[in-house]
């Protein structure tokens, strides 16, 4: 909205009135100039979602603007429940990483509510330990951390993110689908034990 006397964008609402039409009252900020405007709010769509957390899913619908723009990683709050976004749907049965909201079937997701699970992959030279934890998801992992689980101590050498392969730095839990570690002699220090953290 451009002022009509000296066309500056810098203004301040007055009044408004309307719901889905709304009618706004500006000044000016540069030359105090009074102006009405109209703006047309769009009426929110509901979405389907689809929420995972451990092997559990469910099904919820969610109203977003239908110009608003998703992509994956995006945290949406459903339900006072925080979530972030896995994979979106189109309306042509594709999987896209970024759409906006007109154009998308489904949205999924899993829970940042309480611990999630992440699974553990030591490589003793072709024969491989797997294991799931679950952690909080702000807790800090690092490439090179010295981890103990159960009888084994191991390095961490990658992990898997929801994009991509982090091979150094550190990411927070809730970036991590995989951690992928070297085993180590039993005398070696560890920075942290995942041992009450297994689950069967």
């Amino acid at each position: 909205m451009k002022c009509p006397i000296c066309e500056s964008v810098s203004h301040e609402i007055i009044k408004s009135r309307g719901k889905n039409i709304k009618e706004i009252l500006l000044r000016c900020n540069e030359c105090g100039n009074i102006f009405r405007d109209t703006v047309n709010i769009p009426k929110m769509v509901e979405c389907r979602i689809i929420i995972s957390k451990f092997e559990n899913s469910q099904k919820k619908n969610l109203k977003l603007y239908p110009d608003d723009v998703l992509q994956v990683g995006d945290v949406l709050m459903v339900d006072d429940e925080k979530v972030k976004v896995t994979s979106l749907e189109n309306n042509k049965g594709g999987r896209v990483q970024r759409s906006m909201v007109s154009l998308l079937e489904t949205i999924w997701a899993y829970s940042l509510t309480g611990q999630i699970r992440i699974g553990i992959s030591v490589d003793f030279g072709g024969r491989i330990l797997s294991r799931k934890v679950e952690i909080e998801p702000d807790f800090q992992f690092s490439v090179g951390d010295v981890v103990k689980m159960g009888r084994t101590l191991f390095r961490i050498r990658s992990m898997k993110s929801i994009d991509s392969m982090v091979r150094k730095g550190s990411s927070r839990a809730e970036y991590i689908k995989r951690i992928y570690g070297n085993p180590l002699h039993s005398r070696e220090k560890f920075q942290y034990d995942l041992s009450p953290k297994v689950v069967e």
